[in-house]
């Protein structure tokens, strides 16, 4: 009886590790992904890389972007490049 109590304890235990480790990252997951559906032409983005630019064409189906980073120059970055969307406030 006290094995059967010790199992119940030892999954109990695992869940709780499991929720801890990957919960956040589920989280993290969704919240790109909404912030990828919200990407518009016209914002502007930084890359994971620093490049601050705005998004002048979206191509999900290459998933690829392009990025105005000075006047006349454009630049073409994978989506997942994207670090974040700049705030204009």
């Amino acid at each position: 009886m006290e094995d059967s109590g010790q199992l119940v304890v030892w999954f109990v235990v695992l869940a709780l590790m499991g929720a801890v480790m990957f919960v956040p990252q589920w989280r993290a997951r969704r919240r790109r992904k909404q912030q990828m559906a919200e990407l518009g032409l016209g914002d502007e983005v930084m890359t994971v890389g620093g490049i601050v630019g705005r998004v002048t064409e979206l191509d999900t189906g290459r998933q690829r972007a392009r990025l105005q980073v000075a006047p006349g120059v454009e630049i073409e970055i994978l989506l997942a490049a994207i670090g974040r969307k700049i705030d204009e406030s």
